[in-house]
């Protein structure tokens, strides 16, 4: 029987194959969130490999099954950044409805921030690809209640799983978020396979330890902008 642990292994295992993480603590990268990071996770990148993304598919439909269950979903809902690949694929595999929630309104009313048909009382799926501090998978569910739709549940690929004391599920998200894989799945198996520079390896962990103070530190955010949430 396949576990969480044993599918956050083979994630973690998919994405340093197929090169979507890219390690580059000299020069760091500035997410649109405004975290300055060493690491940056390509993962459309792995959708390219059709062997890796079955079996991200696979993984995926398993880990939603298990979570939300055969009868809890009515729509798969993708955010417009990252998530519109993999959540048109499990909608397809769940023979679902699909839509796409964009970050700027594109029509007027409720819904105009929902492309596609959304009924009200929908029980949605909002999957993305990643996510870091969590505030966007936050403001994309609001969007979707604010059409009519009920979001219980986040899916991504990636979950950061290092800003979780500034962004809450339950009270900021108002849903469960899972993953399948995080950090903790992916650094034990960069050191075994050492697909990963030990240098830039060490530097990784001294971010996860404290991403605020790191992230400072090279001119990104030092803590998160208590606005975001009006």
């Amino acid at each position: 029987m396949t576990t969480h642990a044993s599918i956050g292994r083979r994630t973690a295992q998919i994405l340093l194959d197929t090169g979507c993480i890219l390690l580059r603590p000299d020069r760091p990268f500035i997410f649109s969130s405004g975290w300055a990071s060493p690491v940056y996770l390509d993962i459309p990148r792995a959708l390219s490999f059709p062997i890796a993304r079955a079996a991200l598919l696979d993984s995926a439909e398993q880990r939603i099954l298990e979570e939300v269950g055969f009868a809890g979903l009515d729509a798969i809902a993708a955010t417009e950044q990252g998530g519109i690949a993999i959540a048109a694929m499990l909608a397809e595999r769940f023979r679902l409805p699909f839509v796409t929630v964009r970050r700027r309104a594109q029509g007027f009313g409720a819904d105009a921030h929902v492309e596609g048909a959304l009924k009200p009382g929908t029980r949605a799926l909002l999957v993305s690809d990643v996510t870091t501090d969590g505030r966007s998978k936050a403001r994309y569910a609001r969007s979707l209640r604010q059409a009519g739709a009920e979001v219980s549940h986040v899916f991504v690929l990636f979950k950061y799983g290092i800003f979780d004391r500034m962004v809450t599920e339950v009270e900021d998200i108002g849903a469960r978020l899972f993953a399948l894989a995080t950090w903790d799945d992916v650094l034990p198996a960069a050191e075994e396979r050492e697909t990963l520079p030990a240098a830039a390896l060490a530097e990784l962990r001294a971010y996860l330890a404290d991403p605020f103070a790191w992230s400072a530190a090279r001119g990104g955010l030092a803590s998160p902008d208590p606005a975001w949430k009006s």
